[in-house]
């Protein structure tokens, strides 16, 4: 039996819960839609500058990728929204595009008290919802309809961005693997499976990953890693594994070994453009690149303990440390709920010579009984 006598799909199985609970739902992502749907309406019919302008407005980032992660202790998700206007940047100063953005919103009653300015976007608080984060920005090139100049407003330039770009070299990289290991064995005995097309190991890697980091610097962020050089670091090191603890175990494997063995520090680089370096903060304040090789030391160190271990009170405690008790103790429980449920209505048993799970009423053959974490 693929799924209900193999603890890597079980352990997958948890670790695919865990992720789906810090996921963006489709009822806050429908609600998100027409917010920035109805910002978009409202940024077309301005007669100052707006108006005579083809352009996009779309969803970037994490909710694009799907790899969100729900803050620790709140309720509130990041959206980023690319405001892609499609005309010659030449033609218009960074500070004009910013401001011309910041006095549309201002006109608007409910948008004025919800912005917050930031160093390359604009930020509409709805709060205890989520923020939206709207970058403007001016069709770089002709021939590439996904590069943009965006307005560094504080320095007074343009730079050189791809969201969109980014977002498909991403989910390229996720798409890698067309069917995962835990869909395999949920399918392969027909236990009940959830749509898998947007649920790929290398996205819930990174958001377990992200999770992870949330935990870690969580009394003190002053020297957070940000979510854009792990996914980066992550996209870059998958390898194509078609397991959720595979695709872990492989990315923070190859980042301790070339924090380690390089003859200088990490860099990561934006894979859609080479000239932006995620990390170049790392020289102006190396204290962050300390906290990151300390951060990734300690997730190596603790995934190595679960690789070993086959109990079930070490394999807890490992969980529940690196993602969060209330996370792990939900997608246990859950798992548990779907296991006896199945076991039930197939009348299955546990073999008393092997602890697997066999049809009840077979050749050594006991009862059903109560799964207590990972087919244990």
């Amino acid at each position: 039996m693929i799924y209900l006598n193999n603890r890597q799909a079980q352990i997958d199985d948890i670790l695919d819960r865990m992720a789906e609970s810090l996921q963006l739902g489709d009822s806050r992502y429908d609600r998100m839609k027409g917010h920035y749907e109805a910002i978009k309406s409202w940024i077309e019919k301005d007669e100052k500058f707006f108006k005579p302008f083809a352009y996009e407005l779309y969803p970037h980032g994490s909710v694009r990728i799907l790899t969100t992660v729900k803050p620790i202790g709140k309720d509130e998700f990041d959206l980023d929204i690319a405001l892609h206007i499609k005309t010659n940047h030449t033609s218009h100063t960074p500070q004009r595009i910013y401001q011309e953005l910041k006095r549309r919103l201002g006109e608007h009653e409910t948008y004025k008290a919800m912005m917050e300015l930031k160093k390359r976007c604009i930020r509409l608080n709805y709060s205890g919802d989520f923020h939206m984060d709207i970058l403007p920005g001016i069709q770089e090139f002709d021939w590439d309809e996904n590069r943009l100049c965006v307005p560094d407003h504080e320095l007074g330039r343009w730079v050189s961005s791809n969201p969109r770009g980014y977002a498909k070299w991403f989910i390229d990289r996720a798409n890698t693997v067309k069917v995962s290991l835990l869909e395999k064995a949920l399918r392969a005995e027909n236990i009940p499976a959830d749509n898998f097309k947007y649920k790929k190991p290398l996205q819930r890697g990174v958001q377990l990953i992200k999770r992870y980091r949330d935990i870690y610097f969580q009394e003190d962020d002053t020297y957070k890693t940000s979510s854009i050089i792990l996914t980066t670091i992550a996209g870059l090191y998958y390898n194509g594994e078609e397991s959720i603890f595979d695709t872990v175990e492989n990315i923070v494997n190859q980042i301790r070994h070339n924090v380690n063995y390089l003859p200088s520090r990490l860099k990561i680089l934006n894979p859609v453009n080479a000239q932006e370096d995620f990390t170049d903060k790392w020289d102006v304040e190396p204290q962050y690149y300390t906290a990151f090789k300390a951060f990734v030391l300690h997730l190596y160190n603790e995934w190595q303990e679960l690789k070993k271990q086959h109990g079930v009170i070490t394999e807890s405690r490992i969980l529940k440390g690196l993602f969060g008790d209330d996370l792990f103790t939900k997608a246990q429980r859950d798992q548990t709920t779907l296991l006896e449920s199945y076991r039930k209505s197939q009348n299955l048993g546990i073999s008393r010579e092997t602890g697997n799970v066999v049809k009840a009423g077979t050749i050594a053959s006991a009862a059903v009984k109560t799964n207590t974490f990972f087919g244990d």
